[in-house]
This record gives structure tokens, sequence and C-alpha cells, in this order.
């Protein structure tokens, strides 16, 4: 589950004008499990300055929700059985305050606390140690070190142990086809078990599945540029549009600029390991001018915020109070998996939250690299020069039920560098998105 507190830990890298910040948060991030003992489920709240808010349900007898925190952050919980009817406070039946070194929470139970010097001295040890590598696949697979190039098969349902250390990298090729499926991390010491699957993800992402036929064609004329654009819509509801034809000029080559000249550093979903499974790729943020109205993010926020208004009647104001533009690069194996960049929950909207998302694919791959969306069934297989608008508050004023989480498929050949826009309604100069944590 994807709670909306994870969001804003998914959103930037450390980079730019809010580094200070940003570090000062990392420092006090917590990545926590809650898990239910009780034998009903039980609804998890968290509880901030108003009413607590829901961030889902916890199955009975062992149900657990991992999120992303702060250290100090209070949550509580009551009765799953509440249909509808809005919580406060005096009707939680137990609480909890997240702390530093907290990584799991039974609801009910004292919290467990751990060492975090003694946790981090012994997740960045080097020494050699035997993992395992699961082939859970119907076909045989080979496993190859991306160091050393030494490379082992893995029988179909089978599991090949190897001494492996932290920071190594190793892929999963189909031994038949060459293909590139999977990447697997150490990412800690003792990490111990590494499983390749396939899932809906991979089986989209996949070269023999095609792009999605698009339910209805459509032109849509640009204010900005006076051009009829094409529109290909492939979902109604959840509204997700591919627009082949995106890019103007030098759009890409000035954000690339800008990028490498803040400089591009790791994308990371949580924490500051050196390696992260979910999420394999470098970027920059790209703010908005105030000084050059006329720049060329300036220009692309306005036509693609105008584009989400056009196609969805959102209420999307532009500006420095927006998020910034994050221009990111994929390598060869690098992907982003199975995630959400807003509530997905089937939630009502919280004002301040995203409620779109513009990718704009400046390079695609050669191979591989598309956006699917699992649940959706849904799979986008971009050229230079395209887009993508997928949009998760819905007419009712609740937000999506999981059909807009989706994949940046593995890179397999080549390299990918796209720009996303997060899109958020009711922010403003005096409450900018970072008031925000949805």
């Amino acid at each position: 589950m994807v709670g909306f507190l994870r969001l804003f830990l998914a959103a930037l890298p450390l980079v730019g004008g809010n580094r200070a910040k940003l570090l000062r948060q990392n420092a006090n991030q917590v990545e926590v499990t809650f898990e239910n003992p009780y034998p009903e489920a039980r609804e998890l709240f968290w509880i901030g300055t108003e009413e607590p808010v829901s961030m889902g349900v916890l199955d009975a007898s062992g149900g657990s929700m991992n999120m992303n925190s702060y250290h100090g952050h209070t949550f509580g919980w009551r009765l799953a059985a509440h249909g509808d009817q809005e919580c406060t406070s005096d009707l939680l039946e137990g609480r909890v305050t997240v702390a530093r070194g907290m990584e799991r929470h039974v609801l009910g139970e004292a919290p467990v606390v751990k060492d975090l010097d003694v946790e981090k001295r012994e997740s960045e040890r080097n020494d050699p140690f035997e993992a395992k590598f699961v082939n859970r696949a119907q076909f045989p697979m080979t496993l190859t070190n991306v160091e050393t190039g030494e490379s082992r098969d893995v029988p179909a349902n089978d599991a090949l142990p190897m001494m492996v250390e932290r920071g190594k990298l190793y892929d999963w090729r189909d031994k038949e086809t060459g293909e590139l499926l999977y990447r697997s991390v150490i990412e800690f010491y003792k990490q111990t078990t590494h499983v390749f699957k396939e899932e809906k993800h991979t089986r989209l992402c996949a070269e023999s599945t095609p792009a999605t036929t698009p339910v209805v064609n459509k032109t849509y004329a640009d204010a900005y540029d006076g051009r009829d654009l094409e529109v290909q819509v492939l979902s109604e509801d959840p509204f997700i549009a591919y627009m082949p034809e995106w890019t103007l000029g030098d759009e890409c080559a000035d954000m690339e600029g800008q990028a490498r000249k803040i400089g591009m550093s790791d994308a990371q979903v949580f924490g500051e390991r050196t390696v992260i499974a979910d999420r394999r790729a470098i970027s920059a943020n790209l703010n908005w001018s105030d000084r050059n109205k006329t720049s060329v993010n300036n220009r692309l926020i306005n036509r693609a915020f105008e584009f989400a208004r056009v196609q969805r009647r959102y209420k999307l104001d532009t500006g420095s109070f927006q998020e910034p533009l994050n221009f990111i690069q994929y390598a060869v194996a690098g992907e982003y998996r199975p995630h959400c960049d807003g509530v997905c929950n089937r939630k009502p909207y919280a004002r301040g939250g995203r409620v779109a998302t513009l990718i704009h694919y400046c390079k695609a791959a050669d191979v591989g690299g598309g956006t699917v969306f699992p649940k959706a069934n849904i799979k986008v297989q971009p050229r230079d020069g395209s887009a993508v608008l997928f949009a998760y508050k819905r007419d009712d004023g609740y937000m999506d039920d999981g059909n807009t989480m989706h994949t940046g498929c593995l890179v397999r050949e080549g390299y990918k560098q796209i720009v996303t826009m997060w899109m958020r309604e009711d922010v403003t100069p005096r409450e900018p998105w970072s008031d925000f944590m949805s």
C-alpha cells in the first residue's frame, strides 16, 4: 500500500535550492511497518494538526502496511468496521509515535526501537556472504555479475547459492533469448534472498508485449504554439493519454544542459544507500524561473498544465509554488518499479495534493524503457519527444484506486531521458507545494 507520506520522499533528489532542507528532513525519515495482531481488521490513521487522516486498512490477524514517515509523527488505529464515518482522535483505541530505529510496530504493543548505530555498522559491512538467487519463472535464466561478467545458469523453479558482497549488481537474462529481464541489487549486508518472478509489470514491459491501442484518438489545439496535437486516449477512467509529438524545438537540449550544469545525483525513493533496488536513475530538479518568464521551464510547465486543465478541468495554477520539474536519466538496467505518484487508494482528495503527472520523453531507450500501468493493463512504448499524461483525481473528488500505479520499465539497450511534472491543485505563493505532504 502507498500512504501519502511516501509521496514526498519519492519526489526529489537532494539537489538545488532545497538541498539543506531536504537533508535535514532525511535525517528524520523513518521506514516503518505496522502490523495488526487482532482478529479483526484495523484502520490506521495519521494524527496531524487537524482530524486524523486514514492511511488504509490492516487486514485481521497479521495484516501489515509499510510506510515512509518521519521521526515524531503519530499514528492511531480503530476497528475498520466504521464505513465512511469520520474519525476523531477520541475514537482511536490506540496510538504510537514514530521514532528513529522503529522498523516495525505491532498495534497495541510497546514500541521497539533498535540501536541504529549498531544496525548501520552491520548493514554497511563488505564481508562476502552467501545469498540465494531464486528463479520462479517457468524457463531457465542466466545470472550475471555486472562487475566481473561471470555468469551462471539458474534452472526454472530452482535456486542458485552464490557468494556476494554488498553493493554488487546481478542481471537476470532469459537463457534462450538473452533478453535482460531483471536486476538484483545487494543493498545491504546479509541480504540473503533475491527472487526473480514474472509479475504483471514484467510481462507488460516485455518486448513481446505491444503498446496499448488507443480507445479514442482526438486532436488538441495547443494555444501555446498553434499546433494541433494528436492525443491518443488509452483510458478514459482513469484518464491516461499519450501524445506522440509533444516536444517543441530545443526544449530537451535546454533542460539536459541545465541538469548537467546543476549535476545529476542518484534518484532515490528513501534513504541514502548508494544502490537501491526499486529506482535506479540519476536526476536533477529544474526550477520555475521568476526572472525569465519565457524560459523553457516556464513554457513547458504552462503548456503541460493548460493541457491538463482542458482534459480534466483541474484548477491548476503555475508558478514557483508548484513542484520543480525533475529531469531523470536511466541507463541500461535502470528502472522504477511499481509505484504511485499520488494517492491511489480511493481516498478523498486532500487539499494541496498531487492530482496528475505528465512524463515528457526527451529520449526513448533503444530497447525497453516503456511505461506500464499494471492494474489498468496499459503499456506506453514512447518515442523521442512524446509525452504521457495520467490523472489520479477523479471527477467525484476521490482519488484513483490503483489504476495509475505505474512502472518505468527496465532499459535494455541505450538510455532514456524524461522530464516529470507533478501537478497540484490548491497550491499558491502563500501555500507552496512543500507545505503539503500528499
